[in-house]
């Protein structure tokens, strides 16, 4: 059973070690282990939220310190749907709307009597008897998510006393300012690589993103229609079945990409680029795209053979770049540009930029 004793007010080290945490892995060393320590706990946990814009709620980072660590794998396999303490924030995630639920206590052997299913198929299985926890809603641009944190005491242990809620509720301001430096930090690598992405690809841009599980955590309409996940658009939702069959098949490391042209009365171009979060996962930006002269360069320049470099050194010419301008975009000398340049005119048969452009443009 855990001590009664405890020190009213937590140590500067306490904090220190909280503020040190620049990682969602790095969450169990620096924040469960020392709170689990201090509040005399059996566990602790960690939880990432978010709606998807697919519909449904599904779970990003996790951390877990104790003894029973499959209780986090039953937990998010569905057995949170009917966890009454974290119900009225998953409410709140589908309102959109108010203040979600802050400081959340309660000990589970005398106030979940009328909630038998959670008590029987989670609670008592994995010996959870006590809890007191926080959730805490972060809005960064791109999504709404929660960041939850709770600590645990077995069934027959002493419930957690009144000071030592008091004191974990004086930490929540650290907490929530260490979580959402994540959350933001996160953000910004997606933010960084949509900017990237639709700097190259113009206005016929569309976009989602999946997560390390596969999971739709991001998009913009025109992505989404593309993909068949709003309204009944003539993409059809098998186009991202492909996408996520051939992700599974293909080399999925940070860096690593994969292009293909869909079939059917709407075919358009798909490119999936891996990228690494801010925390060190592996994500997935799908990039869709159709029509456009970006992409009728591009088409044109694989049918003349022109290579890599020599297709991007066509379309910054398409988009009014100099010899000058180009070569600095691209990181090349003046003199290595002006050489891709008259190899493209050789391939190509034109000796102008505007017989390029236009050739470009208008072949079928």
């Amino acid at each position: 059973m855990p001590s009664a004793n405890f020190c009213e007010d937590p140590s500067a080290g306490i904090f220190e070690k909280i503020l040190s945490c620049e990682s969602a892995d790095a969450v169990g060393e620096t924040l469960l282990e020392p709170m689990v320590d201090a509040l005399g706990a059996t566990s602790g946990v960690f939880m990432q939220i978010f709606s998807s814009p697919c519909g449904g709620r599904h779970f990003g980072a996790r951390s877990y310190v104790g003894g029973t660590p499959a209780s986090v794998d039953a937990y998010v396999d569905g057995l949170y749907a009917l966890d009454p303490v974290i119900r009225p924030v998953m409410d709140w995630m589908d309102a959109a709307r108010g203040p979600a639920p802050n400081l959340l206590t309660g000990s589970f052997e005398h106030d979940l009597e009328d909630d038998p299913q959670y008590r029987d198929t989670f609670l008592r299985p994995y010996d959870i008897g006590h809890v007191v926890a926080v959730a805490m809603p972060m809005k960064t641009g791109l999504e709404t998510q929660l960041a939850c944190v709770g600590f645990h005491r077995r069934h027959g242990d002493i419930a957690f006393l009144p000071q030592q809620l008091a004191w974990f509720q004086r930490l929540v301001p650290a907490i929530r300012s260490v979580l959402y430096a994540l959350a933001c930090r996160e953000a910004l690598a997606l933010s960084e690589t949509i900017a990237l992405a639709a700097r190259e690809a113009g206005a016929e841009m569309g976009f989602l993103i999946l997560d390390e599980d596969l999971v739709v955590r991001n998009g913009n309409a025109k992505g989404m229609e593309d993909l068949g996940l709003a309204g009944a658009s003539l993409g059809g939702s098998s186009v991202l079945g492909e996408i996520k069959q051939r992700l599974l098949a293909a080399d999925r490391a940070p860096g690593a990409a994969f292009g293909f042209k869909t079939s059917g009365m709407r075919a358009f171009d798909i490119e999936v680029r891996n990228f690494e979060t801010a925390d060190g996962r592996t994500f997935h930006l799908v990039v869709t795209s159709g029509g456009g002269p970006r992409h009728a360069i591009g088409d044109a320049c694989r049918r003349f053979g022109l290579t890599e470099r020599e297709t991007e050194i066509a379309r910054q010419i398409a988009s009014g770049k100099c010899n000058a301008s180009l070569s600095h975009e691209l990181g090349i000398s003046l003199r290595t540009g002006e050489n891709h340049l008259r190899s493209i005119y050789r391939k190509v048969g034109v000796s102008s930029r505007t017989q390029l452009v236009s050739r470009l443009l208008h072949i079928q």
